[in-house]
């Protein structure tokens, strides 16, 4: 017994020290050009060899940096660094600047050394470490945020505990700020890095430019010669094209574009020094822009940024990430995980992002890339657009419904029809934006916009006249379900690009599920249910039988890892199908019944937690996944950080929210139903005695949709609109009149 212990300690032993020289061995260069899109690097007159080079022959992707807390103000290079999302307020000292406030130890910082300067602001030491961030105390307190996790320095305090070596190196200072961002990504938990150069021998005077200064390429390349050999990450910053976006606002826009491709062709001058000076069977080398550019008319929606990883062997192809599930596209807060992985290290529980991986492309990963690019360029104008045009068209519908019910027998006979055709669109909508999105070849923003609004109507039109004008709420909400089904089944064509779905620049959703087309899900499938049930159908225990199964399923589509992967919109139809369930099984509800709904949504949530946890690892199937190890980590501090963030944000969305307009109008629906009790609506509601029990559901299931989910008044909305809906439209049909 002894002795087979005594083996398997030196056999744990010898495959942790296998472990580590692997890591010793291998080298990163992690290059920052900052401020670009995958646009500017394309634009006409632009040019960029080396990049492009490198491109062909790597893995390439598109990087979401709004998953920044602090977009506007900053935060990205912190991000990269922390593995979770970090912000940057004005600081109290100055102006502008926090994050970038680093030195060299040795240089001059606010009238004394920088090294003494740290040691006054922190009280640490500053060791052996050749560079030092002067405002870190100030990034902790401004990033000491409740019910969040984040660790800034995350990154290369692991590095550090493990033995390895990071280097920082760059200059983006100019005439009017300073700009040392780049060791926020590799600085330890105190805001030290061990090797490196951020000082003013990088930058030279240039005054043919703006922002009066340029990278001093031959001290840079010398920079990295000095540390090449010490480091194991080398963090080098171009610097040329955060410059020339820092002035971009300041000149004339003509002046502004040739600057900024002037400043690519040095930075890409400068890039392919440093790829000699790494080769390839040494190096790997990962390209990134931490942050957008600000937004202009020409690209108001620049938040994915260019990302290039070239490992040595590796071949070209398309970079994704369990964060995103979608070739081609990562998040910053992914870096972290995948530098450790690379070195074959475990990520800490702080951290929100995945380690990146490669998806082979069958033709070329470049082009491939470039054309989903484009059709995002114009799916984000649309989707503006349409977001808020929907939220606001419906809500004028529903009051408009509100009128007539007010209105009764006075109201115009073709009001009550307009208003009928009108709620019929608002219904179609979203299965119109599902089936644009379908469509594979690019349109413009105008195009798409035309396609959903002529194709809302003709859907409107076919499927109501499918039911002979009675059922036409039914049949488009069983469509929009099918649609749905088949969507997540084939993973989530439609869904990703459709103009009511999520979006990937917003940096909230990539895969599954949203928030929005879950309401849907939730309203619509209670609504076409009660159509299904008229006639016989309601009377046969079997089909209602059936009927309560089919909707347990479609709740448990809805948060499967690998379909819909959204709990809170799981829980939210479980609890609204499992109270219309009860209405059909035993026509009456009474305390056994909601013990028993309660047993059934936490027997589909333990369902789902379990399914995440073993049958793909926790880690890479869903952000439930994320939660189950966050979990084990933290303990349950991890579900209140949750709680709190789904409260901020759903009382953030209450105010200013244009879906909160439209869920109101869809209550006022509801209560002047039941008010005024419109004749029309009795006579409708008699062949379909389940549709009471299905929009009183809908009601329960919108209220727990708005509490468990982060955008939640999204997902309510939606669904009220759906059970508000088909009450309007059944409501201002004819009545019928006795002869």
């Amino acid at each position: 017994m002894r002795y087979g212990v005594l083996w398997c300690c030196s056999m744990w032993m010898a495959l942790s020290l296998c472990s580590a020289a692997r890591a010793q061995d291998r080298k990163l260069l992690m290059v920052v050009m900052d401020k670009v899109t995958w646009q500017d690097l394309r634009a006409e007159g632009v040019e960029a060899p080396a990049f492009w080079e490198l491109a062909r022959r790597s893995a390439v992707g598109a990087m979401c940096v709004r998953t920044a807390a602090g977009v506007e103000g900053g935060g990205g290079y912190l991000t990269l660094g922390a593995g979770s999302r970090a912000s940057v307020a004005p600081s109290r000292w100055r102006e502008r600047d926090l994050e970038g406030y680093a030195f060299n130890a040795d240089e001059s910082a606010d009238g004394v050394r920088a090294s003494a300067a740290f040691r006054a602001y922190t009280g640490w030491s500053v060791g052996g470490n050749r560079i030092v961030h002067l405002r870190m105390g100030e990034l902790l307190q401004q990033n000491l945020r409740p019910g969040y996790s984040l660790r800034l320095g995350l990154l290369g305090e692991t590095l550090r505990r493990a033995g390895l070596r990071v280097a920082c190196l760059g200059n983006a200072d100019t005439g009017r700020s300073v700009h040392r961002e780049i060791a926020a990504i590799g600085m330890d938990a105190q805001g030290r890095v061990a090797l490196g150069d951020v000082g003013p021998g990088l930058r030279k005077r240039n005054y043919a430019v703006p922002y009066a200064y340029s990278t001093d390429v031959t001290h840079l390349y010398a920079a990295f010669d000095r540390v090449a050999s010490r480091a194991h990450v080398v963090i080098v910053d171009l610097g040329e094209t955060s410059r020339a976006e820092e002035y971009a606002g300041l000149v004339p826009p003509e002046t502004a574009a040739r600057a900024r491709a002037r400043a690519i062709a040095q930075a890409d001058r400068t890039l392919a020094g440093l790829l000699r000076r790494a080769p390839r069977k040494v190096w790997s080398v990962l390209l990134l822009t931490p942050t957008a550019p600000a937004p202009t008319q020409e690209r108001p929606f620049s938040a994915l940024t260019p990302v290039i990883f070239a490992a040595p062997g590796g071949e070209a192809a398309l970079l994704t990430s369990p964060s995103t599930r979608r070739a081609g596209l990562v998040v910053n807060t992914d870096v972290a995980a995948t530098v450790l992985n690379y070195f074959g290290l475990p990520a800490p529980s702080d951290t929100v992002g995945r380690s990146i991986t490669t998806e082979p492309e069958r033709v070329d990963a470049v082009a491939s890339l470039m054309e989903d690019l484009a059709r995002n360029d114009a799916l984000e104008p649309a989707r503006h657009l349409v977001f808020r045009t929907f939220a606001v068209f419906a809500a004028v519908v529903l009051w408009l419904s509100v009128l007539l019910f007010i209105l009764g027998e006075h109201a115009p006979g073709w009001a009550r029809a307009l208003a009928r055709g009108l709620l019929l669109v608002c219904l179609s909508a979203p299965v119109a934006a599902l089936l644009v999105g379908a469509y594979p070849d690019p349109m413009s923003p105008a195009q798409m916009e035309a396609a959903l609004a002529a194709l809302s109507l003709v859907l409107a039109f076919l499927l109501a006249a499918s039911t002979g004008w009675r059922a036409g709420d039914g049949a488009v909400s069983g469509t929009l379900v099918a649609l749905l089904v088949v969507d997540l089944a084939i993973a989530q064509p439609m869904l990703q690009w459709s103009t009511l779905s999520y979006s990937a620049v917003a940096g909230a959703r990539f895969y599954g599920l949203g928030n929005e087309y879950g309401g849907a899900l939730l309203g619509g499938g209670l609504v076409a249910a009660a159509a299904v049930l008229q006639g016989q159908a309601g009377n046969s225990r079997a089909w209602r039988t059936l009927i309560a199964l089919t909707l347990f399923a479609l709740a448990a589509v809805a948060g499967w890892p690998q379909l819909g992967a959204n709990l809170g919109i799981s829980l939210s139809c479980a609890l609204g199908f499992a109270v219309f369930a009860t209405y059909l099984l035993r026509h009456r509800f009474s305390w056994v019944d909601a013990v028993a709904i309660a047993i059934a949504v936490l027997g589909l949530a333990t369902l789902i937690f379990v399914a995440d946890a073993f049958l793909t690892k926790g880690r890479t199937a869903s952000h439930l996944g994320l939660l189950l190890t966050t979990i084990q980590a933290q303990g349950l501090s991890a579900v209140a950080e949750v709680v709190v963030r789904k409260l901020t944000m759903n009382a953030m969305l209450l105010r200013t929210s244009l879906w909160t307009d439209l869920a109101l109008a869809a209550s006022a629906v509801l209560v002047a139903a039941v008010v005024v009790r419109p004749v029309a609506l009795a006579d409708a509601l008699r062949p379909r005695p389940w549709m009471t029990p299905a929009v009183v559901s809908c009601v329960i299931g919108a209220a727990a949709a708005l509490v468990l989910n982060d955008s939640g008044i999204l997902a309510a909305a939606m669904a009220l609109l759906y059970g508000a809906g088909a009450l309007a439209y059944l409501g201002l049909g004819q009545a019928d009149r006795p002869r």
